[in-house]
């Protein structure tokens, strides 16, 4: 009897220990908080983790300056006139323009899932919500010609490049000024 309860005892001590490391290893590197433009939470290589409607699908027609913020901007000031119930959007091409189910609370609104681009999680306007580790703060000055898909790119292909190993990048765009990925890597 002595015998059958130190094995239940250690079965349990396995299972524990084995569910203890699954959690640990199904931390979602992915998630992040986004930021409110105008009040609005902005999704960029990201859609939002909580629940949403979708209050429409909208192609916006706006002059590329070659700013994205500028173009964020407007692209948020635009959507809010046509969509004033507008909580949310997915910058894409369409836009989507959504609001959140009742059901979210308002400190779960800006969490997002942000997207793989070249194997590495793009942070933009998105703060990530696990700790990592900064590994290098890379520069780039684009001009006005380039989009944000192409200075995007240039980013990560110069991450990847000079830094191998790391998760993400954390992309900051200055108008006027240098834009820039901060490379990290998870603890």
């Amino acid at each position: 009897m002595e015998k059958m309860s130190k094995i239940f005892k250690l079965m349990m001590l396995l299972l524990l220990v084995s569910t203890a490391m699954a959690t640990a290893q199904t931390i979602d590197k992915a998630l992040g908080r986004v930021e409110k433009v105008n009040g609005v939470y902005v999704f960029t290589d990201s859609e939002p983790a909580s629940k949403y409607e979708i209050l429409d699908r909208v192609k916006v027609h706006i002059t590329w300056s070659g700013q994205y913020n500028e173009v964020r901007d407007k692209l948020v000031k635009k959507t809010l006139k046509d969509y004033p119930k507008c909580e949310a959007i997915v910058c894409d091409n369409p836009a989507i323009v959504m609001q959140y189910d009742p059901s979210v609370a308002d400190s779960d609104k800006a969490l997002a899932r942000v997207r793989k681009v070249n194997g590495l999680l793009v942070f933009t306007d998105c703060e990530p919500i696990n700790e990592y580790d900064i590994v290098e703060r890379e520069s780039a000055t684009f001009g006005f010609s380039s989009d944000y898909d192409s200075i995007r790119n240039k980013l990560i292909k110069k991450a990847i490049k000079d830094y191998p190993d790391a998760d993400g990048v954390i992309l900051q765009f200055k108008t006027g000024g240098t834009d820039r990925a901060v490379v990290i890597k998870f603890k």
